[in-house]
């Protein structure tokens, strides 16, 4: 055989799967919206929720919300709340909360995507055309109980 063709120390194959140096494994592309319906149905409502499923899967996919929490008897506070690309509904995702009028204010917290898809589905509406996240999530971050379980 020729030098080298056994590989390190002349034992095992010449070539390394795996290894940095390695070719590179291929970049898995995105899932389309039906796959990614399939695949969060079963943890969100099914087919019964379908239309705000599908809302807050585009919503997931920009990796962004920007909210409003009205607080009573005052103006309120605008939020952003941010998560990376995630593509499966147990994957754990990391979100940053950030009150852009309140630096100091912010919250870092990871949970399983499809519990951030379920909230995203129920975010509401206000009167004066901003977007909340549910009383559940609310409830969920700041005392740590999650009425919806």
């Amino acid at each position: 055989a020729a030098p080298g063709a056994m590989g390190v120390g002349g034992r095992g194959h010449g070539f390394s799967l795996g290894h940095p140096w390695g070719p590179r494994p291929l970049a898995v592309p995105p899932l389309s919206d039906a796959a990614l319906q399939a695949l969060f149905a079963p943890y969100c409502g099914g087919v019964a929720r379908e239309t705000e499923l599908l809302a807050a899967l585009q919503l997931l996919n920009q990796g962004e919300m920007q909210g409003f929490r009205p607080v009573e008897g005052g103006l309120g506070h605008p939020y952003v709340l941010r998560w990376p690309a995630v593509r499966s509904p147990l994957e754990p995702t990391s979100c940053q909360l950030r009150f852009p009028e309140r630096p100091e204010l912010h919250y870092d917290f990871e949970l399983v995507t499809h519990r951030l898809v379920s909230w995203l589905m129920d975010c509401r509406e206000e009167a004066h055309g901003s977007v909340d996240l549910p009383d559940g999530f609310w409830q969920w971050l700041l005392v740590g109980v999650d009425p919806d379980h």
